[in-house]
C-alpha cells in the first residue's frame, strides 16, 4: 500500500517540477517601421521600457517556492537559460535603440 502512495508522490512531484521553469518573455528587435517613425522622445521611453523589464527579470530571478521546484528538475539549468535570453534580448534592443538615437542626433 505503501509503495502506491510513493509511486503516486513520485508522478505527482514530477508533473509539478516540469512546469516549474520561470517564464520571462522577450524583447523584439527594433522593426524599420520603429527606426523610421520614433522620435527623441519615443527611444527615451523605450529605454525606460527596457529597464523596467530588466527589473522584472532581476525581481523574478529571486529565490522562492518555483525556485526550488525547478532546482529539482534540472538543477535549475531551465531557470538560467531562460534568464539569459529574455536578458539577451534586452541588451540587443538596447544596443539598436543606442545606435537609432546617435542616427537621429538625439541628445
Amino acid at each position: 500500500m505503501h509503495s502506491k502512495y510513493f509511486v503516486l508522490f513520485i508522478v505527482i512531484s514530477l508533473f509539478t517540477v516540469g512546469c516549474a521553469t520561470k517564464r520571462y518573455g522577450r524583447l523584439q528587435p527594433v522593426t524599420g517601421y520603429e527606426s523610421g517613425a520614433y522620435s527623441c522622445e519615443d527611444i527615451k521611453i523605450e529605454l525606460s521600457k527596457i529597464d523596467a523589464f530588466e527589473l522584472q527579470v532581476a525581481e523574478g530571478a529571486e529565490f522562492s517556492a518555483l525556485s526550488v521546484a525547478s532546482f529539482l528538475g534540472d538543477l535549475g539549468i531551465g531557470n538560467t537559460i531562460e534568464k539569459n535570453a529574455a536578458i539577451k534580448t534586452a541588451k540587443e534592443r538596447r544596443v539598436q535603440l543606442n545606435d537609432l538615437s546617435a542616427s537621429k542626433g538625439c541628445p
